[in-house]
């Protein structure tokens, strides 16, 4: 995918993660429930869409080309996917934990969704895994 495309794509999606905030944070004010965690996801989404709208703004082709390079460098790319992949495990070894500890302590209802969080990414993942070995 041309690089060009690739940052008006990146633009777009931010924009539409600060008209979903916008549109959080003024549901979590019409509806006046004591529930916050719905304007503060909103107001989180607005201020992320924000940064990465003043990251991503490029004013000048040499300084786009230097950023197409940066993020087309191999070494970049890898230690990308080692991170994902750091994150992946840390994840799921940390859910399955939880799991452990909150069963012991007799929360099974938040056992259970930890868990199913769990199992929904590892299968997500093996879904995943099999549609990129039959691309590659």
């Amino acid at each position: 995918m041309d690089f060009k495309k690739r940052m008006k794509i990146r633009l777009w999606t931010n924009i539409i993660y600060i008209v979903l905030g916008v549109a959080m944070i003024a549901a979590g004010f019409i509806t006046k429930t004591d529930n916050e965690f719905v304007s503060s996801f909103g107001l989180t989404l607005t201020v992320v869409g924000l940064a990465l709208i003043k990251k991503n703004i490029i004013t000048s082709e040499e300084k786009l080309k230097r950023r197409e390079i940066v993020e087309n460098d191999e070494r970049n790319i890898a230690i990308v996917h080692k991170a994902r992949s750091w994150a992946f495990s840390f994840y799921v070894i940390l859910g399955c934990l939880a799991v452990i500890v909150l069963s012991l302590l007799s929360l099974q209802d938040i056992a259970s969704w930890i868990g199913v969080g769990v199992f929904s990414l590892i299968a997500i993942y093996w879904i995943c895994y099999f549609v990129v070995r039959r691309k590659y």
